[in-house]
């Protein structure tokens, strides 16, 4: 049962602590004490030797429990390169299961992991590794977690000796997988879905180019059974699950525009099509969506400058697996632009000509160069189904910048932050999204020299970008910026947007309540390390980040719902009035208010309108409620509300 308490707020004595208190945007070591992540030389990980390209997710191995970050990362072992998973339990990394390599001794690359199965209980991770019995080639791989034996169990149909690659043909060179969890059905468990790019076609003789391919594992109901229906492939599965292949037939296999060929989703598929991310949004969660770029010279007459696409998922019985694709761009608001073979060049109305090209895209400008984006699900108001947002790194004239977009009306993706990026100067790149809670968090680097900095930052609650690493992402303790290899700060968080979270309203409470990264050093060794982010909206310690200010008179009740025990206090911003035209209202800090430690319970916290001692004056104030941890760091905030005093 939760206690109700009634404590008055008292201004001396704690007052000092509270003011030189942390601010929003603290960053802490995973483990505290900054060391690096790939360090477990008795697994094999060596940390003297390099790692690489990594990637988190939050997670629990029991459902509803508290998550924990999962990370999976490149690592150099001698003359080969293997898969890792660590997670992150009781305060230090630990290795789970063996390398994921189908072949040891080869170079593995671009690891992606997702939690998917019952719950949301079942992690898994793919990859791409070349293949000597399927002819040398780079084929895409998956494996789950089998948490009974602490081993990887790969997955699939046997495409030869026992192999089982996702590739639509083994032949072709397969790379850059993105696993996500999802059910198309609401309340089925999830699965995991898996998007990569993949050398197919010959579009007017231009040759291949990559193509992004989708495919969703599907549980049988024995081991080893044949795959009887299922594309690529009707051969048994190695294990328990088989792959089929979805969307509809659009290429054929060197050739052109084909109804019996493969199920591209390109826009255009006479280039290529790269670096896919994969997520499920929607009432329950139940719609996927890809999104990818495309370069390279167009062989239809479309576009050759770098574009940003996104498609999903829309039940279709005539479509491999069940679903074809639809692609929503910035001005697609009342179009359906399915990705088949109609249309003037054969792939559907968004290749029919350049302007359909150009709505189909998310590019702020159609006709600049925009790169790398990720997708993520999440929505801003709790109760509200999520939509993809959206990042990318985009020309804006001498250098790139990163910006936000999302799902607007079902139909169309319009641009966040009023338009504006959220880097800065510097010529920014590969960004990555995640939402903890209701609130994004959008990281990125930029160029620093010969080397790269790290930045992750989120938005308030009043819809300012905040930078959470000012001046580049720091080693713990502090030396100034860490130099980055060119790869992602990989992001995730302990409360993201599933059916299992209420898309973010309510998470279990655990040691971390935050958003958090993984990052990899330049130099050598090239190290792997993670970090939380503390201090903004938190709706875990807070339930929903709800706070309530009643004012009666000259005194005011303050009710949250705290889920784990703090010390808690409130800040106090007032409101300037408004000074020309319908320019937002700015607010100065009057400042800070203990109110206590107290354990996990529903606040009712009297409070008697004084900051510092003195009454606030006739006027609009901003109340804000935070928790502090031991150290006096902020680790989360609620909500504001805002109190007229008059």
């Amino acid at each position: 049962m939760i206690a109700h308490l009634v404590r008055r707020a008292t201004l001396a004595g704690a007052a000092a602590a509270l003011v030189a208190a942390g601010t929003a945007g603290a960053v802490i070591g995973l483990p505290s004490d900054g060391s690096q992540v790939n360090n477990d030389p008795a697994a094999g990980i060596d940390p003297n030797q390099n790692a690489g390209v990594s990637d988190v997710v939050g997670g629990s191995l029991a459902a509803g429990g508290p998550r924990v970050p999962w990370a999976t990362f490149e690592q150099k072992s001698g003359s080969a390169q293997k898969i890792f998973v660590r997670a992150f339990k009781n305060g230090q990394w630990v290795t789970q299961g063996p390398s994921l390599n189908i072949d040891q001794n080869v170079e593995a690359e671009a690891p992606s992991i997702d939690f998917a199965g019952p719950g949301r209980t079942v992690p898994w991770d793919a990859w791409y590794e070349p293949n000597a019995a399927l002819g040398g080639e780079k084929q895409i791989f998956a494996s789950r977690f089998v948490a009974a034996a602490n081993t990887w169990q790969p997955e699939g149909q046997d495409r030869g000796s026992g192999v089982p690659s996702l590739n639509i043909n083994t032949d072709k060179e397969a790379e850059n997988p993105s696993v996500a969890g999802g059910a198309a059905v609401a309340g089925a468990d999830p699965v995991p879905w898996v998007a990569w790019e993949e050398e197919d076609g010959n579009v007017n003789g231009s040759g291949n180019h990559d193509q992004i391919f989708v495919s969703k594992g599907v549980k049988q109901a024995a081991p080893n059974a044949p795959c009887n229906g299922f594309k690529p492939s009707a051969n048994n599965s190695v294990s328990n699950f088989c792959w089929q292949q979805v969307g509809l037939d659009r290429l054929a296999k060197n050739g052109g525009s084909s109804a019996t060929g493969d199920p591209t989703l390109n826009i255009d598929p006479s280039r290529n099509g790269v670096e896919p991310d994969i997520a499920f949004t929607g009432p329950n969660d139940t719609v996927a969506w890809t999104l990818w770029y495309e370069k390279d010279n167009s062989n239809l007459g479309l576009r050759n400058n770098e574009q940003v696409f996104a498609a999903k998922i829309v039940a279709d019985p005539h479509a491999d697996g069940g679903f074809n694709w639809r692609a929503v761009g910035n001005g697609t608001a009342g179009q359906t632009n399915t990705l088949d073979t109609t249309g003037a060049n054969g792939f559907g109305s968004c290749a029919a000509s350049t302007a359909a090209e150009d709505a189909c895209s998310l590019n702020k400008v159609a006709t600049n160069d925009a790169e790398d984006p990720r997708v993520a699900a999440g929505t801003l108001k709790p109760g509200q189904p999520t939509v993809p947002w959206t990042v990318w790194s985009e020309d804006v004239g001498g250098h790139h910048a990163i910006f936000v977009s999302r799902l607007v009306g079902g139909d169309h993706f319009e641009l966040f932050n009023g338009g504006n990026p959220v880097s800065g100067p510097e010529d920014a790149g590969t960004p990555d999204i995640t939402f903890f809670g209701n609130t994004p968090y959008v990281s990125w680097t930029a160029a620093n020299g010969a080397d790269k900095k790290g930045f992750v930052g989120h938005f308030d609650a009043y819809g300012n970008f905040v930078t959470d690493t000012p001046g580049g992402i720091s080693l713990i303790p502090p030396h100034g910026a860490a130099p980055l290899i060119d790869a992602r700060v990989a992001l995730s968080s302990s409360c993201t947007a599933d059916p299992f979270s209420a898309d973010g309203t309510n998470c279990a409470p655990g040691a971390i309540n935050a958003a958090f990264d993984t990052f990899t050093t330049a130099g050598s060794p090239q190290r792997l390390f993670s970090q939380a982010l503390t201090g903004g909206p938190n709706c875990v310690l807070f339930y929903k980040c709800q706070l309530q200010v009643v004012v009666h008179h000259h005194r005011a009740v303050i009710v949250a719902k705290l889920r784990q025990r703090y010390k808690v206090g409130i800040i106090v911003d007032r409101i300037k009035p408004r000074s020309t035209g319908r320019k937002p209202r700015s607010t100065e800090r009057v400042g800070r208010v203990p109110l206590g430690t107290h354990p996990r319970s529903t606040l009712r916290l009297k409070w008697d309108l004084r900051v510092n001692g003195k009454p606030l004056k006739k006027g609009r104030y901003h109340v804000t409620l935070r928790a502090l941890d031991k150290k006096g760091n902020v680790a989360g905030l609620s909500k504001p509300v805002t109190i007229r005093i008059r």
